[in-house]
C-alpha cells in the first residue's frame, strides 16, 4: 500500500480508538455497524497493453474480504476472528480471497476466451490487520459518531493471449455494487446485472 495511504488508515485506527475511549459501551454491534458510513466500491480500467488491463480497484475491504472468506459470521465476529488470526493463517485467507476473485472475475473476448482478473495486490499485512481492527472499533460507536475509513486502493490485472479492446467484463456479486470507469465510459455493475460490455481505446 502506498505510504500515504497507509499512513491515513493508521491515522483512522489511533483516532478510532481514541474515540472509544470516551465513549459508552453495550449497544448491540449489528445496529452500530447500520450507523457506519460505507463507500461504494469503484475500479478504474487502464491499458498496461494491447493484451493486458490494470484494474485500479478502490473497495470497503473489510465487507469484500467478509463476503468471499466467511460470509456465515456475522460481520464483527469476522473482524475480530481475521483481526486476531496468526500470520500464516492470515496469508493463506488473503491468497484464497484473490483466488475466489478471480474465479469470478474475468473479461470474455469476441473470440469467447477468457482473460481472468489476476495479481491481485493488497495491502501489507499489518495495514490489513489495522484496517480490520478499525472497522470493528467503528461498530461499538453510538449513532451520533458514525464514521467510515477510506475506500483502500487494490490493483488486479487481466492478461490475455490476443488483443483486448472490446471485451464482457464480469466482476462477483462480492465486490457490487461497484462503480466502473474507463476513459470514455462510466457504469454500474450490481448483483443483478454483473456484466457489462466495455471498449478500451
Amino acid at each position: 500500500m502506498p505510504g500515504t495511504a497507509l499512513r491515513r488508515y493508521l491515522q483512522a485506527v489511533a483516532w478510532v480508538a481514541a474515540a472509544s475511549a470516551f465513549l459508552p459501551t453495550g449497544p448491540a454491534c449489528a445496529q452500530a455497524q447500520a450507523q457506519v458510513v460505507a463507500h461504494y466500491n469503484a475500479v478504474e480500467l487502464k491499458r498496461a497493453s494491447a493484451t493486458s488491463v490494470q484494474l485500479v480497484f478502490s473497495l470497503n475491504l473489510p465487507q469484500v474480504l467478509h463476503s468471499v472468506l466467511a460470509p456465515q459470521l456475522a460481520y464483527p465476529a469476522f473482524l475480530q476472528q481475521y483481526a486476531a488470526m496468526p500470520d500464516a493463517a492470515f496469508e493463506k485467507e488473503i491468497a484464497k480471497a484473490g483466488a475466489a476473485l478471480s474465479a469470478k472475475a474475468f473479461f470474455t473476448l469476441p473470440s469467447g476466451a477468457k482473460a481472468p482478473i489476476k495479481q491481485w495486490q493488497w495491502p501489507e499485512k499489518q495495514a490489513l490487520r489495522d484496517l480490520l481492527q478499525a472497522s470493528l472499533l467503528l461498530l461499538s460507536m453510538p449513532p451520533s459518531a458514525a464514521s467510515h475509513l477510506d475506500p483502500v486502493p487494490v490493483l488486479a490485472q487481466a492478461q490475455a493471449k490476443t488483443g483486448i479492446s472490446r471485451a464482457q467484463l464480469q466482476l462477483p456479486a462480492a465486490l457490487c455494487p461497484i462503480i466502473v470507469s474507463l476513459p470514455n465510459d462510466k457504469f454500474w455493475l450490481t448483483d443483478q446485472i454483473p456484466m457489462a460490455l466495455v471498449e478500451l481505446p
